[in-house]
């Protein structure tokens, strides 16, 4: 399973925080917003209730009070402000406000000096409505003794929610906006951020194509023990291998001249020289086969041109057979050139052996063609020739087998195609061709 990408799960992460703060912080907004309001209410009512208990008197048993109010909410009807005043369990008075309502004494008990407010209350008056309401109770004299007067102002819940949902409603937008402004700025964050990385990786994709020998580019502090360890493993991959070609090449030059110097020698028996040849070849092939590999630092070689070059060469080698030698590379999947990544020589080496045998099992005709499958680079060749029993196919691609039973010429060619091929951990197959010959099927990890 594919893993997200550093910036797909900054961006989930923060999305992931965003969702959840938003709810909370219009939760908190409203709950804060809320209780405000409802102790700004009840000063509210507190001052209407005190401007009743002001403007009130009791003469006997009569209460006096003027016709017009203080308090404008309690003179105008429909202001959803209601004042009511209860005597001796009677309604002796209500505010014009309120003209439209028949009262009863409300259902609750609040002691003289003392006061009482409720954010959900619902009188017998308007069963269908909420109120606010704020109830206090004094003494007055009477004909009789002190006696308490209870003072009522009622509020309809109405316009309380409705400033309440609207500030609901701009908090919810104001907090979407804000959330999605600063995602915006999160990812453009986590882009700015992340670019030393996308700079080093493309730093190091050119290095590791041969286009650099090292990082050299600025980067943050963070990134300087990276950059410094990928530039020794750089530096000592290519000291390395240089060491080690350069060993096998002084190897090759110090067994060249004394085997040079023999096979020179007059008078040599025929089996004498003929050993000498083969173990000049065996040095050859396996001085070829430990020098060769990729080394993963390298520029990728593109197929096409390799392929013509070698059989450019193969028509001017048998131009005496007449031999029509077609080369096809089909295009990859993304439209781009069909490179072999790995060492040009290596390529060479391989595509001229197979091209080679090709040519002399050939009666006529050789088809070479390279492409991208899944992956995977595929050079395929074949010919006209007399082809492969079955019997022989799997043992020409058995390890230690001889190879030489193949055709004519192709001991030492083959072997170290096969060498070649289980270097690059590639993969190779011997089929019957469409021509009537040998079909040769070379693959190559392409990633």
């Amino acid at each position: 399973m594919r893993q997200l990408s550093l910036r797909v799960r900054s961006v989930l992460l923060a999305f992931t925080l965003l969702a959840l703060f938003a709810p909370f912080t219009v939760i908190i907004l409203e709950e804060a917003f809320t209780e405000s309001l409802t102790e700004a209410k009840m000063s509210e009512l507190r001052l209407m209730n005190l401007s009743l208990l002001t403007a009130f008197e009791l003469e006997g048993d009569s209460p006096v009070m003027p016709e017009v109010l203080f308090e404008e909410e309690l003179n105008l009807p429909g202001s959803g402000y209601l004042g009511l005043i209860v005597f001796r369990n009677e309604v002796i008075w209500q505010s014009a406000s309120a003209l439209e309502y028949v009262f009863t004494p409300p259902n609750m008990d609040v002691p003289v000096g003392n006061e009482v407010f409720s954010d959900d209350y619902i009188p017998k008056f308007d069963i269908d409505s909420n109120f606010f309401v704020y109830a206090f109770t004094a003494e007055f004299l009477s004909s009789q003794d002190f006696e308490p007067v209870h003072f009522y102002i009622f509020n309809n819940k109405a316009v309380f929610e409705k400033e309440r949902q609207t500030f609901l409603a701009t908090t919810w937008q104001w907090i979407i906006t804000l959330s999605a402004a600063l995602l915006i700025f999160i990812i453009v964050g986590i882009s700015l951020i992340l670019l030393p990385v996308k700079k080093i990786i493309d730093e190091i994709s050119l290095a590791s194509k041969g286009k650099k020998s090292a990082l050299n580019n600025r980067y943050p502090v963070e990134f300087d023990s990276l950059k410094h360890s990928i530039n020794e493993l750089l530096h000592f991959e290519a000291t390395q291998r240089k060491r080690y070609k350069n060993s096998l090449g002084d190897l090759a030059h110090s067994l060249k001249t004394p085997l040079a110097v023999a096979l020179g020698s007059k008078n040599l028996q025929p089996e004498i020289k003929e050993s000498l040849t083969q173990i000049d070849n065996i040095i050859q092939r396996q001085l070829k086969r430990a020098s060769a590999g990729k080394t993963g630092w390298q520029a990728a070689i593109p197929v096409e041109p390799v392929l013509l070059k070698i059989a450019d060469a193969m028509d001017k080698i048998y131009q005496d057979k007449n031999l029509s030698i077609e080369c096809e590379c089909s295009h990859s999947p993304n439209s781009q050139t069909i490179v072999f990544k790995g060492d040009e020589t290596d390529l060479l080496e391989l595509c001229g052996n197979l091209l080679d045998n090709a040519c002399k099992a050939a009666v006529s005709r050789v088809c070479v063609s390279a492409s991208i499958e899944s992956e995977w680079l595929i050079i395929t060749i074949e010919d006209d020739g007399p082809g492969i029993v079955d019997g022989k196919k799997q043992e020409l691609l058995e390890r230690g087998a001889r190879l030489d039973t193949y055709a004519e010429g192709q001991g030492i060619g083959l072997a170290l195609v096969s060498d070649l091929v289980s270097i690059y951990e590639g993969k190779m197959h011997i089929e019957n061709s469409h021509l009537g010959g040998a079909r040769v099927v070379v693959k190559f990890p392409n990633h």
